[in-house]
């Protein structure tokens, strides 16, 4: 069939970067499983040979919120950005203007997922289809956690300047304290592979210390754990010891200890090395995909939001790794 002009100007003038990203993500997004789920579920119901406007296709919203979390776009901006970059139109497989998705409908149909804890499937689906590719160590879990800022309580001052109410836009946020800087909002829990591919993700509020998610997050880890000095506690070396798994935390000095061993220095610099992989995820994510703030009020919806964050994360990896594993 001879191309039409549509596809020469898709081909052609996409944008050559995003053209080229959004091109080696399309086929690794699993549309066909994600769309049976919601289909079971209610959600998405197909009209196809039925009378009537066709609906958007399952895949088009979903794209839609992955293109929202590798750009970091709000509702309204991702609407915008369908209807004004071919990259976008292409990757989503638009091809009439009424099948791009308004920001409303983008906006119930993530709510519609949340409700259901289906970012959080499609996290595993993500993860799943990873590893049948083999493209997930089994070397080891590395942890660690980052802050994430929420707006923080609009404070209602009387006449006299005196504090009379605390309005607080997010009631789950919680404040703490990192480095005598006060921080307010959620943390974000990850466990990855040795190569920063992320296995698990928990979010809970600031006030949460990192250690307390530690164990659910490595229970069945049966090689090696990697974490910093936040996560040291004799109890746990001691279990990961029992299991056979090789403890890799950063020891800090103990009370009435001046400094630490030889031995304790030369293994916190090999653990380091190893640990600090963990890290590259938070680079990506609050960088590259511009996530420095939640976007959504309530820890249920900002835990979900975290899932499809880490899935986007993920599928960004899959190129080198394959490149890197071929």
């Amino acid at each position: 069939m001879q191309p039409s002009f549509f596809d020469y100007v898709l081909e052609y003038q996409g944008g050559k970067r995003s053209t080229q990203f959004l091109s080696e993500m399309k086929p690794l997004i699993p549309y066909d499983v994600i769309e049976r789920v919601l289909i079971e579920k209610g959600i998405y119901k197909p009209n196809k040979g039925k009378q009537g406007r066709p609906s958007i296709a399952a895949s088009t919203l979903v794209g839609a919120l992955f293109l929202q979390s590798w750009y970091g776009l709000s509702d309204p901006m991702t609407e915008e950005l369908i209807h004004d970059r071919i990259s976008f139109r292409k990757f989503l497989d638009v091809k009439e203007e009424d099948t791009i998705p308004d920001e409303t409908t983008i906006c119930k149909f993530r709510n519609a997922l949340i409700r259901e804890n289906l970012l959080e499937m499609i996290f595993n689906q993500v993860k799943s289809q990873m590893s049948e590719k083999n493209l997930i160590l089994n070397e080891g879990t590395l942890v660690d956690a980052t802050l994430i800022h929420a707006s923080e309580p609009k404070r209602k001052k009387d006449t006299n300047g005196k504090v009379i109410s605390n309005e607080a836009a997010d009631k789950d946020a919680t404040y703490t304290s990192k480095r005598g800087v006060k921080h307010h909002g959620y943390k974000m829990h990850i466990a990855t592979d040795r190569a920063g591919v992320i296995k698990d993700i928990r979010t809970t509020t600031a006030k949460v210390h990192d250690s307390q998610m530690i164990d659910e997050m490595i229970e069945n880890e049966t090689k090696a754990v990697f974490a910093d000095s936040g996560y040291m506690s004799k109890e746990r070396k001691r279990t990961l010891k029992a299991k056979g798994v090789f403890a890799g935390i950063i020891e800090r000095r103990v009370r009435g200890q001046s400094e630490l061993r030889t031995k304790q220095s030369r293994n916190n610099q090999r653990f380091s090395k190893i640990r600090s992989i963990v890290e590259m995820p938070f680079a990506f994510i609050k960088r590259l995909m511009r996530y420095t703030e939640t976007r959504y009020i309530g820890l249920h919806k900002n835990t979900q939001h975290h899932y499809l964050l880490a899935a986007a994360y993920n599928l960004r990896r899959v190129p080198n790794l394959m490149q890197r594993s071929a």
